[in-house]
């Protein structure tokens, strides 16, 4: 009998020694994994510290500046992009908005900003010819240029313009206004700043576009406008003096657009076709209430986000394939049809340009 007992506590022992050395094992091995997951956890840690250390590094070698030459609606789209390249890229733009429309002006403002330490730029040039002069100086300087709204003439220090193909623009917007007047009739041709490099290229444009079409004429051209109230007068005069034979009326300019735009609501029009340009909210709800045709919009959005971008990869001493390049900023025709969903092709059209630039215009 105690020798069975004793077996049976032998075997008692046994048990509970296997069972003090595997929960033994068990608690090591937990706590090596514990171990190991804190280390890691480590690791990634210190691995997103170092890439925000990096990033914060490289924005750090980016001091960009935009230049404008004075208020005006367009610019308040374009700083739409610039914010939302901070938001994607940790880079802000300082913008600059000048106090007139003379290059002279321009000239005195942007030197400032290079001697303030700005080491990339992007200007909207005030004379195609003039801009270039004041260009060389700061290139010279080892700052890098680029055109955003309006292009310089070739050859340019300039190493890219990303803007609206502004002629091609206005001659869509007047084949539109063509097209809702049944191919005859007259047209209002409405410009706003004359001495703006731009101007003369939309000019051209309505011009060329009208002479081929046999049934249709330009029954007055007006221009040298800015403010809107100024427009409105301008516009109301002209439409008072000329009476029915204005059939159709193309602006290539913001704020006659919106001139326009207010004066044809107010009218509740339904005979005169008209195309503006930009996406100004009165012009948006002309479109909307049937009152105007369409508007031209320039995404400007794609200028303050993607011109930063390339100024960024040229401040890093990346090599462009050519010495300049012209970047069409794609517009679209903003009509009824389209009025909920053309913000959507506008910054689909600036991400895309964002993500092919460095294979599409460096090497």
């Amino acid at each position: 009998m105690l020798k069975k007992l004793f077996t049976l506590m032998s075997i008692v022992s046994i048990v509970v020694t296997i069972g003090l050395v595997s929960f033994g094992c068990q608690t090591t091995s937990a706590a090596e994994t514990t171990t190991a997951a804190a280390e890691t956890t480590t690791a990634a840690a210190e691995t997103t510290e170092a890439a925000a250390e990096t990033t914060a590094a490289e924005s750090a070698n980016y001091k960009l500046a935009s230049y404008w030459p004075a208020v005006h609606p367009y610019f308040e789209s374009v700083k739409k992009g610039l914010a939302k390249h901070k938001e994607d890229f940790g880079v802000e733009i300082y913008a600059q908005i000048g106090t007139d429309w003379t290059q002279p002006t321009e000239n005195e403002q942007v030197e400032a900003l290079v001697a303030q330490g700005y080491n990339g730029l992007m200007v909207f040039p005030l004379d195609a010819s003039g801009a270039n002069a004041l260009y060389e100086e700061v290139v010279a300087k080892g700052v890098p240029v680029i055109n955003y709204g309006a292009a310089t003439q070739t050859p340019t220090p300039a190493s890219f313009t990303v803007a609206t193909d502004v002629k091609a623009a206005a001659m869509i917007a007047t084949e539109k206004v063509i097209e809702a007047m049944g191919g005859k009739g007259g047209i209002l041709n409405v410009l706003e700043i004359v001495t703006d490099p731009n101007t003369i290229l939309r000019k051209e444009g309505v011009e060329e576009t009208v002479a081929k079409y046999p049934d249709v004429t330009i029954v007055q051209t007006i221009g040298d406008m800015n403010a809107v109230e100024q427009c409105i007068e301008k516009i109301s005069n002209a439409l008072a003096a000329q009476g029915d034979k204005i059939n159709g009326i193309v602006t290539t300019g913001y704020n006659p657009t919106v001139a326009v735009a207010t004066i044809l609501s107010e009218m509740k029009n339904d005979k005169i076709a008209f195309v503006g340009i930009d996406d100004d909210p009165v012009v948006l709800k002309a479109i909307e209430e049937g009152y105007v045709t369409g508007t031209f919009n320039q995404n400007p959005y794609m200028q303050g986000y993607a011109v930063p971008v390339l100024l960024e990869y040229l401040i890093d001493g990346m090599e462009t394939k050519e010495d300049y390049a012209f970047i069409d900023s794609s517009g679209v025709v903003i009509t009824k049809d389209n009025l909920e969903g053309f913000m959507d092709i506008l910054w689909g059209a600036a991400d895309d340009l964002v993500k092919n630039a460095k294979t599409t215009y460096f090497k």
